[in-house]
């Protein structure tokens, strides 16, 4: 009985350890900007970036910063990218969880600008220091497209969400309207660097928000 007792408890521990382990490797590793990335995306990416300082640049936006956000990666992996235009490279990363409206699931978003659908919205938005009512660590966003006008209006922003940091473990965070209806919801490690680096910069800085799977 001693033995049994014995091997259960190990079992628990060595459990106990693969999860804390998987979740630390997840947490601290995966956010981290040297995180592997395949070269085929790497150079997708700078692509985006090529095209996001040109769009700033036409707007009077940011010149050393933006950020670019990809919907298309699941959302257990870091996909919100940190691009700095004067190094020409990733400086920052973090995950992103998405909206549950419209019949959005955890695998598969589906995008929406509007009011009161819960969604989450692509296209060029500018990060304005303009704070939430209830959520003073949070940046409203202003859409510049045409389709996303609505998004101060909808009060769209970036905020953390401790419900991103259990769930970053997962492959796909599950969605969970209490923390997002559709803004771009970080980490808590991922918010402390963006509010740091929004509060700092002059300039709003560009962030464009984009499904790559639909990019080919």
């Amino acid at each position: 009985m001693k033995i049994l007792v014995k091997l259960f408890l190990g079992l628990i521990l060595a459990l106990m350890l693969g999860f804390f382990g998987k979740w630390g490797y997840k947490y601290y590793i995966c956010q981290s900007p040297k995180a592997h990335l395949d070269s085929n995306y790497e150079t997708y990416l700078a692509q985006c970036a090529s095209e996001a300082k040109e769009y700033a640049h036409a707007r009077g936006l940011n010149s050393h910063y933006c950020l670019l956000l990809d919907y298309g990666i699941p959302s257990g992996t870091p996909r919100l990218y940190v691009w700095s235009f004067d190094t020409e490279e990733v400086v920052a990363r973090t995950y992103v969880m998405h909206g549950p409206g419209k019949g959005s699931t955890a695998e598969k978003p589906v995008f929406s600008n509007l009011p009161g659908s819960k969604c989450s919205a692509l296209g060029h938005f500018a990060v304005t220091k303009h704070h939430g009512t209830k959520l003073k660590r949070s940046f409203r966003l202003r859409g510049l497209d045409i389709a996303n006008k609505t998004a101060y209006y909808r009060g769209l922003m970036i905020h953390r969400s401790k419900w991103v940091d259990t769930n970053c473990w997962r492959d796909y965070i599950p969605l969970h309207a209490i923390s997002c209806e559709g803004c771009v919801t970080v980490s808590s490690k991922g918010m402390t660097y963006l509010e740091k680096l929004i509060n700092n910069e002059k300039k709003q800085l560009l962030l464009w928000s984009f499904d790559s799977k639909d990019a080919g």
